[in-house]
């Protein structure tokens, strides 16, 4: 019973401790080989269908400059009336980029999005179960992480930057940005190394409940007892 309290609680706190995070202190090292073990995890433990792996998992860290400052410059909201915001997600010390895979012989053609909606929602589901075992197995080691889905889709620097990097043939292929890594104490601004600036950082970190609330559990929850 002990034991069983113990998990409980060891759960509890890392579920707490746990937060969308956009301020990076890249002055502490993370390691490829810690980076290594949390892959391990996701690899042996994410839930696929008939484990054939519906999705690619991209991990970069900062020793290319350039196409890291791309995804920064890519990964933004335009719609908004008052300022153009960069999610500074993708400047932690590692970025996780998820993608649509196909696990068969045929190539998919991302560009018709009518061809076959199973496979692209296999996906999804897929890289979310991916994300959420990625954070937490990043929490379990002090480590923070933050979730960036603002993806210009028009950016221009897809076909000449990321694309080739990657191996891939269409934007939307790219479903998911995580930044994973050490969250800074400085919630206002966070540092670019490719250009050697500090940029703005997203400051709502740990407080998305408070400008952001997730409607009534009510809503969407159904209880049939």
């Amino acid at each position: 019973m002990s034991e069983t309290i113990t998990e409980l609680q060891a759960w509890r706190e890392l579920t707490d401790v746990r937060m969308q995070t956009s301020n990076w202190n890249l002055d502490i090292p993370v390691t490829q080989e810690t980076m290594q073990e949390i892959v391990d995890e996701i690899h042996r433990r994410t839930p696929c269908k008939q484990n054939q792996v519906n999705f690619g998992m991209h991990i970069l860290d900062w020793s290319d400059t350039a196409l890291r400052n791309e995804f920064y410059e890519m990964a933004v909201d335009r719609d908004n009336p008052t300022t153009t915001h960069y999610n500074s997600q993708t400047l932690a010390n590692w970025l996780v980029v998820f993608t649509g895979r196909i696990p068969t012989p045929t190539t998919y053609d991302y560009s018709d999005r009518n061809k076959d909606l199973l496979y692209l929602s296999l996906s999804a589901m897929e890289i979310g179960l991916a994300s959420h075992m990625l954070i937490y197995s990043a929490a379990a080691r002090g480590l923070q992480c933050g979730f960036c889905r603002c993806l210009d889709y028009d950016y221009s620097g897809w076909d000449t930057a990321i694309l080739p990097a990657l191996g891939l043939e269409y934007p939307d292929q790219v479903q998911l940005l995580i930044g994973v890594g050490v969250a800074s104490n400085d919630i206002y601004r966070t540092y670019n190394p490719h250009t050697q600036q500090m940029v703005s950082a997203f400051k709502h970190q740990g407080s998305k409940w408070a400008v952001e609330p997730k409607p009534p559990q009510d809503e969407y929850i159904n209880w049939y007892v």
